[in-house]
């Protein structure tokens, strides 16, 4: 028989730290609560044990469900095998470890299960806790026999009352319980509280942020019998220290006297706080059938349907996976990539829905949870295509979403210069036969893989697809006719090309102030936004420039104050801006170009590429806000551009 690879006892508490580690704050409640839902449950209750808070004043956490609870066996096995416990294993299902590293760590002087079952109706018990060693091992209880004889050690019995421990533990059972299973939380000693969660200073968990954390997790509460699962958070207060009535809800008096108010707080999951008057619609954005599930909330309605003791008050980008959020972002980097700008980002949800990678497809992609359940990765431990998506929806921008982004920017007059458009297009016109853009074109024999991005070789940057929900609006100017699809390079690429050098539309530029956390910047470049340009048009992407930066503000006031005085400070500060904006547009419009080109050659002869990424970070905003520091050109164009419109200089 063969000798199969197995973990030392000694081994298995590092890796549950590393697997505790690796998850993120409240991760255990997600377990639990997954635990409870494939059990059957009908009612999970995140609740705290009376008990032992009115005798001894101790809040202990517990987790208790209606499902169809585990047999003494099954309990011993659930609790002391880890990566396993009993239920099946594969990428697309649990890893049998989830609840156990998250919780163990945090309790080392236990954890208390009690499950009860039609065969074993008044319930085993059993305590899992960290010894001496730091290895984790099942209390054992001296068994006698009806004359006090010594008869043997139990490591699962049956719930009885323990005094010093302040609880009959089989008096915890709620009258809903006929088959389910309780969790106690014990913490680290005898005395802990436990109620608010984790309390490690890296976790510091709270009542508040175990109800969001849930509403965010779950998109939704699945059905049981017709009825979404009854999932209850329980937090405490101080009697009189709130105005809320308490006539549904339990008090219990503290040997302190202080009177607690146990307060249920009921769980809907993320969907529920869309609110019902967003307008909506679906992007599909590659060839594997992900789709993006967009929703925008017109104004006045509030974003966010629901109070923030019970969800976050920000619309997030997020993906699903098994019904859960993951990655759930509300950063401006993040909705920039789909296009969504900043007008529209605080009243967007954005839910992506990628296959579930699975051990019985082995050949096809998908997405799948790390052995955290913390993160997702794509198949080949790949991170989720983020760039890649963001370009297919922007591609297929929803006009909905485009109608709602013009109209915010026209309450705030953003758009870009006409007549910088008109000299810009004059230059880089100019600029193209020396400097084009390399793409990825379709090709049966090309090499390259990438997936089709909507636009043609040679015709006008389109916004806009048979993908989205409704037609798109065109780009910038610039092209000839063909009929070769522009490729989004990427590793699992539905179609070939070759690298082909082709004539596109170029940015606009546009001035606004910056936030406070991006305000250190002088520039960014968005490649999924757009501006009006002189035609009708739509640019390839902004460049926005920060007009409240004090270096724009100190080339505002010299121009004005010093070079010019006599003219009109708003036309002297329009010049400024308009040259600085065409400096900008021209630094990224020959970035962009320079993807695809040859820049050495390997030792073993292979050509090296500047490819996408080295130019994204050519266009980043440090290195893009650089690149507009102490242009000596940029001077002499505003000094002669500027003397024809007010005169010579003054004499200072």
């Amino acid at each position: 028989m063969p000798r199969f690879v197995h973990v030392p006892t000694e081994a298995t508490p590092h890796l549950i730290r590393q697997a505790y580690e690796a998850g993120g704050q409240y991760q255990w409640a997600r377990e639990a609560w997954r635990n409870s839902e494939e059990s059957g449950a009908a009612t999970i209750f995140f609740g705290i044990e009376d008990q032992a808070a009115a005798s001894l004043g101790v809040l202990r956490r517990t987790i208790m469900d209606d499902g169809s609870g585990m047999a003494s066996e099954d309990l011993r096995t659930f609790l002391t095998t880890f990566g396993g416990g009993g239920k099946p294993i594969g990428v697309d299902g649990n890893f049998g470890q989830g609840f156990k590293s998250s919780v163990l760590p945090w309790n080392s002087y236990g954890v208390v299960v009690i499950s009860y079952t039609k065969d074993e109706p008044d319930g085993a018990m059993l305590w899992i806790y960290r010894d001496g060693n730091g290895n984790y091992a099942l209390k054992e209880w001296t068994v006698v026999d009806e004359d006090g004889e010594y008869v043997g050690q139990l490591d699962v019995v049956q719930p009885f009352d323990d005094p010093d421990h302040g609880c009959d533990w089989g008096a915890i059972r709620p009258d809903w319980m006929t088959t389910g299973t309780i969790m106690v939380l014990l913490g680290g000693a005898p005395d802990s509280n436990t109620w608010m969660g984790d309390q490690d200073p890296s976790r510091n968990e709270t009542v508040d942020g175990l109800v969001r954390y849930l509403n965010g997790r779950l998109l939704t509460v699945p059905n049981r019998g017709g009825k979404p699962i009854e999932t209850t958070v329980v937090d405490l207060y101080r009697k009189g220290a709130t105005d809320r009535r308490d006539t549904k809800d339990k008090t219990v008096t503290l040997p302190s006297g202080d009177a607690m108010v146990w307060r249920p707080r009921r769980i809907y999951g993320l969907r529920h706080y869309i609110p019902k008057t967003a307008v909506t619609g679906t992007v599909q954005v590659d060839q594997h059938g992900t789709t993006a599930e967009w929703f925008y909330v017109p104004e006045p309605d509030s974003p966010v349907a629901g109070g923030s003791d019970y969800i976050t008050q920000r619309p997030v980008v997020t993906v699903n996976y098994q019904g859960e959020a993951y990655h759930s972002d509300a950063t401006k980097g993040r909705y920039r990539q789909f296009g969504i700008t900043d007008e529209i980002m605080s009243r967007t949800w954005l839910i992506l829905h990628p296959p579930v990678y699975s051990d019985s497809k082995p050949t096809e992609w998908g997405v799948l949870t790390q052995a955290s359940r913390h993160i997702l990765i794509s198949k080949g431990g790949l991170e989720l295509p983020w760039e890649d998506w963001g370009d297919a929806f922007y591609g297929s921008f929803p006009d909905k979403l485009a109608e709602a982004r013009d109209a915010a920017r026209a309450k705030t007059a953003k758009s870009s210069d006409p007549n910088m458009s008109k000299h810009l297009a004059r230059i880089l016109d100019r600029l193209n036969p020396r400097f084009k853009a390399s793409r990825i074109l379709s090709s049966a024999a090309g090499r390259l893989l990438g997936h089709p991005t909507g636009q043609m070789a040679g015709s006008p940057a389109h916004q806009g697809g048979t993908r989205g929900t409704g037609p798109g609006v065109g780009g910038g100017s610039g092209g000839t006719t063909g009929s070769r699809h522009i490729l989004a390079p990427a590793a699992s690429g539905s179609m070939t090309g070759t690298s082909q050098s082709v004539k596109v539309g170029y940015p606009a530029c546009g001035w606004k102030n910056f936030d406070a956390d991006e305000a250190k910047h002088l520039a960014m470049f968005d490649r999924n936004d757009s501006l009006p340009l002189d035609g009708g048009a739509k640019s390839n992407g902004v460049v926005w420039l920060n007009a409240k930066h004090p270096v724009f503000v100190q080339e505002f006031n010299y121009w004005a104050d010093q070079v010019w005085p006599k003219a009109d400070p708003a036309k002297v500060t329009e010049l400024v801006k308009r040259v600085y904006g065409e400096e900008a547009v021209a630094h990224v419009v020959h970035a962009q170009r320079l993807s695809g080109l040859v820049v050495a050659k390997g030792d073993d002869g292979a050509p090296v590429l500047l490819g996408r990424e080295d130019v994204e970070d050519l266009l980043a905003p440090t290195p893009l806000s650089a690149a507009l520091l102490g242009l000596v050109n940029v001077e002499q164009r505003i000094l002669t551009q500027g003397g024809g419109l007010f005169g010579s200089r003054a004499n200072n």
